[in-house]
Formats: structure tokens, sequence, C-alpha cells
């Protein structure tokens, strides 16, 4: 083991000796080919990253559902996740149950089952006593379907 080291540090030692400065008058030396790893510390220094048409490496795995679709003008309960919008008031014991949802903006909105709430086209599957069940699907790049139930209920405070 130690051979090798020793080994190792005199061929690095090896080599033609550096100028000391531009000021020094020592000739230039013609570019000289370049091969193995040092070929790659030399394309190194050349390269630089350019984003254009590349995935932001910051961006999730998982595919959202239709989010693309999304516009400006798209419908209140479709402007903000579905995690900014507070439960008010739920009526449950019907035929056709209904909810309350507030958005950011102090805005209520009445929602029924199949509802679509949230940019990622969550559709509402259940309203229960206390909360409301938002259903997103999305698909991974592999193509597989992922359902995530978004539960959405009354704040703590006001359940006491």
């Amino acid at each position: 083991m130690n051979r090798l080291l020793v080994l190792a540090m005199l061929l690095s030692a090896c080599g033609e000796p550096v100028p000391a400065g531009p000021g020094t008058g020592a000739p230039k030396k013609a570019p000289v080919k370049v091969e193995g790893a040092d070929a790659a510390s030399a394309a190194a220094e050349e390269y630089y990253y350019n984003p254009a048409g590349k995935r932001d490496p910051f961006q999730s795995f998982i595919k959202r559902g239709r989010a693309e679709e999304i516009r400006a003008d798209a419908p209140p309960l479709q402007r903000w996740d579905i995690d900014k919008y507070t439960l008010k008031g739920v009526i449950w014991n019907t035929s056709s149950p209904r909810g309350l949802l507030i958005d950011p903006e102090a805005t209520g909105h009445s929602i029924v089952l199949g509802t679509y709430v949230g940019r990622n086209w969550g559709k509402v599957t259940s309203i229960s006593e206390g909360c409301v069940v938002v259903t997103e699907e999305y698909q991974t790049l592999d193509g597989e379907l992922v359902v995530n139930p978004v539960t959405v209920c009354f704040p703590t405070e006001a359940r006491k």
C-alpha cells in the first residue's frame, strides 16, 4: 500500500515547471491535445448549462392531472389548491348533502357531490358530518394512476 502511495506521488511530481507569471518572459507553448481524465476537466471548463427544453429538477415526478388546462379565467373553486379552502358549513343528513367552502379571499362556495375543487381537478366524493373528501387523480411518469383523497374538515377551534 505504501509503495503505491510513493509511486503515485513520484508520478504526480513529474512534469514541466510552470512559469511564475505573465511577466517572466517564458515563451508561450502551443496547445496540447489532452487525453483521459485531463480531457474531462478541459471539457468541463468550456461547458455552460442551458435549461431550455429541460425538466425543472424541483418539480415533482408525479404528473398533475390536467393542471395545464387551468386558465386565468378558471372557475372560482379551481383557482387555489384544496388546502387553501376552509370548511364552514355542512348539510349532511339528506339525499343530496351540501357543504360550504371559504376560499382565501373570504368568498363562500356551495359544493355538492361531484363538484370540482382545487387546481388539480379534484372532485368532491364524500360529504359527512364534519368533513368533505375531495379526490384528486394523478398520473405518474410510468403511466400509473394514483388516487389521492384530500380531507377538508372544520377548523379545530370550531370543534371544541
